[in-house]
């Protein structure tokens, strides 16, 4: 059991002091010491939890003696009570000013002195109850600010990694031109893109729009990416073995989807995402495709006449009872495709408003009244200009011009 340890002060050790016996009766540790030129010295070696200061009148009133204990860096933290022994008025005004804790006065009841003392040493203890949660809620500061710096690194590191996967160049693929542009909510994001030879005829081009922003998000885009690499001896999704010539087989863009549904299921990974997949033809421009809840892509043909890239499918993760639909379409050469995230739509026009689908396809319409140009790259320059963005942004343009 720990004790309260009181220390009583008085002028001189010979006068007599009844109120140590009577602490004393209450359970209290209690010392008492004379006044000397060593007083804090002496303090600090007791530390007691109260100090009661006799005070008398004359050069024993002990204002010198409170002043240098309270101006000690440690002892000033110690609750006072001066008990003033027939002490002129002036010196009581004295003490109040110096801000004493309390005081006494000659003569008084015992449960008055008690009361003073429980209700000094209360206030002791919420005061180091609440020093140490300062104390405590300032680690947690310290240690949530170390934990900011180290994810703040981690998000730059992935943000990277995520850059890395976005295609820097896609000219490697005939009869088609490319400009794209990525745009991340935050650090990292959620979507990725790429395009890429299945064999000398065919192109593979994949959308993924993964729940979500952030990391958890960027983490299944990234696998996704890896995942749809083209390597046949690891056993891509997109391209099979087969003992005939030429030993292998194109896997069908609708079968790709299935296997992607099977494989990254929402009970598992807790995401779901959209998907557009295509195969195209390079040097014939019939093309099929998926897609899996993603929007749909915009197909403007070489006279100018718009359409969408449409057909059923849910988000990747789900499997509902109704399938995937694939479809076929041939582009003419001039032919230019599309594709695009949904955070597309949530970017302000130059009135403030939200695009929103209506807005995408009207944006269209306007841009293909101008001849040799490039459909897209205004819609980047006013991505560009958006001071905040709540989802990722991608955005794809292939236009397929037959020259081989």
């Amino acid at each position: 059991m720990i004790t309260t340890k009181i220390l009583i002060l008085q002028p001189q050790e010979s006068i007599p002091c009844f109120m140590k016996d009577l602490l004393r009766r209450y359970g209290y540790e209690v010392i008492q010491m004379a006044v000397k030129e060593e007083t804090n010295r002496a303090i600090l070696e007791v530390m007691p939890d109260l100090i009661i200061l006799n005070s008398f009148e004359g050069q024993d009133n002990g204002i010198e003696t409170f002043k240098g204990i309270k101006e000690h860096n440690i002892l000033r933290e110690i609750p006072f009570i001066v008990q003033f022994n027939g002490t002129a008025e002036r010196y009581k005004i004295d003490f109040i000013n110096l801000e004493v804790n309390d005081y006494i006065e000659q003569p008084y009841h015992e449960s008055e002195l008690i009361l003073k003392i429980k209700n000094q040493l209360k206030i002791v203890k919420l005061q180091r109850k609440i020093k140490s949660t300062q104390k405590a809620l300032e680690e947690s500061i310290s240690v949530i600010q170390n934990q900011k710096v180290e994810l703040e690194r981690n998000l730059s590191l992935a943000a990277k990694i995520q850059e890395s996967l976005i295609p820097k160049t896609l000219g490697n693929i005939p009869n088609c031109s490319f400009i794209w542009h990525f745009q991340p909510s935050g650090k990292v994001g959620g979507d990725i893109f790429d395009a890429f030879m299945l064999d000398d005829d065919h192109m593979g081009l994949y959308m993924i729009d993964v729940m979500g922003h952030g990391v958890a998000s960027s983490m299944l885009a990234v696998a996704l990416s890896e995942f749809l690499i083209l390597d046949v001896e690891r056993g891509s999704p997109l391209k099979r073995k087969i003992n005939e010539f030429p030993f292998y087989e194109i896997i069908s863009p609708l079968e790709v989807i299935n296997y992607l549904n099977k494989r990254f299921p929402f009970d598992k990974y807790k995401h779901y995402f959209t998907i557009f997949y295509m195969v195209l033809n390079v040097k014939t421009g019939v093309l099929k495709y998926v897609r899996a809840a993603h929007p749909s892509p915009i197909l403007i043909k070489n006279d100018g006449a718009m359409s969408e890239l449409d057909g059923y499918g849910t988000p990747i993760g789900f499997e509902f009872g109704e399938g995937y639909e694939e479809k076929t379409v041939c582009l003419d050469t001039g032919d230019t495709i599309i594709v695009y995230t949904d955070g597309l739509m949530e970017i302000k026009d130059e009135e403030g408003k939200s695009l929103e689908y209506e807005g995408i396809i009207d944006y269209f319409k306007n841009e293909i009244n101008f001849e040799n140009h490039h459909f897209t790259l205004n819609l980047k320059k006013l991505t560009r200009s958006q001071a905040y963005i709540k989802d990722d942004i991608s955005i794809l343009e292939m236009k397929w011009i037959k020259f081989i």
